[in-house]
């Protein structure tokens, strides 16, 4: 599968897996899609761009990425916050019902929340 048509069966899932967490009680916003090259660096080196007093600055932060070859880049992988009664889910248990879902509709689709690296608001294809 070429990357315009595994982008367009990503972006079809997406909306799958955002019309079931809504018919199934839960709210979404979205976190992170697209990343430049950039930010993935940032990210993989530990680092993020901070606003303070009003000018740019760099900040050491906790390595928020394993590589450097995030789906992210090619547009292939979402970030998504998820809340059930306006309260903000990040445990494995509480979204695993969306994880499950998501790996059902493609063989290529994977939740971030079964990985060693737990990272629960992570949706991507391969």
């Amino acid at each position: 599968m070429n990357l315009r048509k595994k982008q367009s069966v990503f972006a079809l899932n997406v909306s799958k897996l955002i019309k079931h967490a809504y018919d199934n009680g839960y709210e979404l916003t979205i976190g992170e899609a697209q990343r430049t090259n950039d930010m993935q660096l940032l990210y993989f080196m530990g680092y993020t761009l901070m606003v303070c007093g009003g000018s740019l600055k760099l900040a050491k932060t906790k390595i928020k990425s394993k590589t450097m070859n995030s789906k992210h880049l090619n547009k292939t992988a979402i970030d998504l916050n998820v809340f059930k009664d306006g309260e903000y889910l990040t445990k494995k248990e509480d979204v695993q019902f969306l994880g499950d879902y998501w790996e059902s509709l493609h063989e290529k689709c994977k939740w971030g929340g079964n990985w060693r690296f737990l990272d629960t608001p992570h949706f991507q294809m391969f």
